[in-house]
């Protein structure tokens, strides 16, 4: 643990940065937002495209630990370097000591000093309290065993204090849950901090539950502007679409968002906004399924989903025809599982991957369009002797 300023750093957790590169971290143990100035850097002169393998092992070894001892909890990327920063919880007995490290652009990793005077922290109010866990769902499901379940439940509720983080307008946006009746909360803090913050509790409907919700937070999340509205796009586990304008997120407030669609049983992890040839999009991976590549144009016509639109009465599985719902876009290519993902540049993203084939932990840039996927992953006609690809691309 780290101590700065006398508060200390527990846990490292979700990224983001604002645009002349302050770093915020979350800390969900503690309850807080750190906020650390960083070298401003230079430009590159180009963004050429990487791939550094193994890359846990490589952070492992800077850290002097080994590469099983590692969390991978979150990444953002520098707006200015566009070197990717990524927080690692490591291992040691029964905690997790908080770590940030960043990766140059010809892959050397350089741990973060957490101990950094140029530091400023936001202490979050109604976090849930230190012995608060999760139920447990043991005997719902014949597998995995009922020790597995209970193991989950043991998870403290704090552990969800902050899932998301996204700098927005001068703000800090900040998503996870607290101690209240809707523990589903969306804060919101000015930076640079000054103590003022405002908190709102959510309720959304969820299509493939359907009942409305308070409990699960935002597991990721964006901004757009819809109609010529601020509005925050939300996605959440086993996977409602929501959005809620920015001037309805009011201290105090309890908010329905509007649920747009479902795009299936899973956990989001990354939504990375972007612009290809067809216009503004979204890009979201998922811890259960592959991305979803989302058109802000669906978005911005959609309907919203309650009980009496629900095209339903049954369950809304994978497997039912009514799924996805909604102006969800289309789940694209990808070979492996895409665990945290950001925009490099207008061309590329950065996904930090894990392979089936190999098992391999990947840093990679990934393109924009036509498809993000490693084509040397595999094979089809074009690979074989003698055929002609109808399509050549370049870096």
């Amino acid at each position: 643990m780290t101590t700065i300023n006398q508060v200390t750093l527990q846990s490292a957790g979700a990224l983001t940065f604002s645009p002349d590169g302050v770093l915020f971290v979350g800390d969900s143990k503690l309850g807080a937002v750190f906020a650390f100035e960083t070298e401003r850097g230079q430009v590159p002169s180009s963004l050429d495209p990487f791939l550094f393998e193994s890359i846990d092992e490589k952070i492992a070894a800077a850290l002097g630990v080994t590469a099983k001892s590692l969390v991978m909890n979150g990444m953002a990327v520098h707006p200015v370097t566009r070197e990717p920063y990524l927080s690692v919880g490591v291992r040691d007995g029964d905690r997790l000591e908080p770590a940030v490290v960043s990766v140059s652009l010809t892959g050397e990793i350089r741990p973060f000093d957490l101990s950094s005077s140029k530091v400023t922290v936001h202490r979050l109010s109604d976090v849930p309290d230190e012995g608060k866990t999760f139920a447990s769902r043991a005997g719902i499901f014949p597998l995995p065993p009922a020790a597995f379940f209970e193991e989950k439940a043991r998870t403290p509720l704090r552990s969800m204090t902050i899932v998301d983080l996204k700098f927005h307008a001068g703000e800090v946006f900040v998503a996870g849950v607290s101690n209240q009746e809707f523990s589903s909360t969306l804060r919101r803090i000015p930076y640079p901090f000054t103590g003022a913050a405002g908190e709102t509790q959510l309720e959304i409907y969820h299509l493939a539950h359907g009942i409305y919700e308070t409990r699960a937070p935002i597991r990721a999340m964006q901004f757009a502007t819809i109609d010529g509205e601020d509005t925050l796009i939300a996605a959440y586990a086993c996977s409602p679409l929501v959005t809620i304008p920015v001037s309805e997120l009011k201290h105090g407030a309890q908010v329905r968002g509007k649920t747009i669609g479902d795009m299936g049983n899973g956990q989001p992890i990354s939504m990375v906004a972007y612009r290809d040839g067809e216009g503004d999009k979204l890009f979201i991976t998922n811890v259960g399924r592959g991305p979803m590549v989302v058109p802000l144009a669906g978005i911005r016509s959609a309907e919203g989903f309650t009980p009496a639109n629900r095209p339903t009465q049954g369950p809304m599985l994978d497997q039912s025809p009514f799924m996805p719902a909604g102006p969800v876009g289309k789940q694209v290519l990808f070979v492996g599982s895409s665990l945290r993902a950001d925009l490099f540049s207008d061309r590329f993203f950065v996904s930090l991957t894990r392979y089936a084939d190999t098992g391999d932990l990947t840093l990679e840039t990934l393109m924009v369009a036509p498809m993000p996927a490693r084509l040397d992953k595999i094979w089809v006609e074009m690979d074989f002797p003698g055929a002609e690809s109808p399509h050549k691309l370049t870096a």
